[in-house]
């Protein structure tokens, strides 16, 4: 193995969460920040999906569903539901979680998923982590599986172009922009990948577009009745795209 082909190894996000099964739901549920992001993610998920589906799902497939997490929310809305994840661990944990759902050990970047079309597909806690030729691949991957006029629901909870990141780059901190601490998928670039990989954007809402300072990311803060005031403007579109995260619906054209 070439030193490149080492480093493109170790900086594919395909294999960063082999064996993390076992501790990933605790590590996201330890952090007052990223607990704060995942319930708004399952809320504003959940208010997606009864938009776009007020009849029920017929079909549904997460996409990296990993420990089950956003599956076990949505698979009791569809008459049939699956998840895809590289994972072994990751999917031991996701099958306790739904049992009545499908899971499949599959790259479908790499082989098809061998399913009839759905009409939905959720993908959270991936696109932000993962590097551009992977994404590429995942949205290529995702209209493969989807029915005609299929939705698509994903979140980008790493999003650079936020209010605390913009100070931080007018004092000359650039730490997160690039390298290992990938920080790199701003709404644009995220819109440009979907439209090119043949969806459009439907809907847009943010979360935390107040969260200007680290200190704010504290657990008696984002638990404060204040915080769920300022939350409203968050779900404003055109302050969603400055959030640290936010949700985003995308149909395939």
């Amino acid at each position: 193995m070439t030193p490149v082909e080492g480093k493109r190894e170790e900086s594919d996000y395909r294999r960063s969460h082999l064996e993390r099964g076992a501790d990933y739901d605790a590590a996201l549920a330890y952090d007052p920040f990223d607990a704060f992001l995942a319930a708004r993610e399952r809320a504003l998920l959940l208010e997606a999906v009864a938009r776009a589906f007020p009849r029920g799902i017929p079909r549904y497939l997460d996409f990296a569903c990993g420990t089950g997490r956003i599956t076990q929310l949505v698979a009791p809305l569809a008459v049939q539901s699956y998840g895809v994840d590289v994972s072994e661990t990751m999917l031991a944990q996701a099958r306790a979680k739904c049992p009545g759902t499908t899971f499949l050990l599959r790259d479908l970047t790499h082989e098809p998923a061998g399913i009839e079309p759905v009409q939905l597909v959720t993908a959270f806690r991936f696109f932000g982590n993962a590097q551009d030729e992977l994404r590429r691949d995942a949205i290529r991957a995702m209209h493969a599986v989807l029915a005609e006029h299929g939705i698509l629901i994903l979140d980008n909870h790493r999003n650079p172009w936020t209010v605390r990141q913009g100070i931080r780059r007018l004092v000359g901190d650039r730490a997160n922009d690039t390298g290992d601490g990938r920080l790199d998928l701003n709404h644009w670039k995220l819109r440009r990948l979907l439209i090119g990989g043949g969806f459009e954007v439907v809907s847009l809402r943010g979360i935390g577009f107040w969260l200007f300072r680290a200190r704010l990311a504290q657990a008696g803060v984002l638990e404060s009745r204040t915080a769920g005031l300022l939350e409203y403007a968050s779900r404003l579109p055109i302050l969603g795209r400055f959030s640290p995260a936010y949700v985003l619906v995308a149909r395939k054209r």
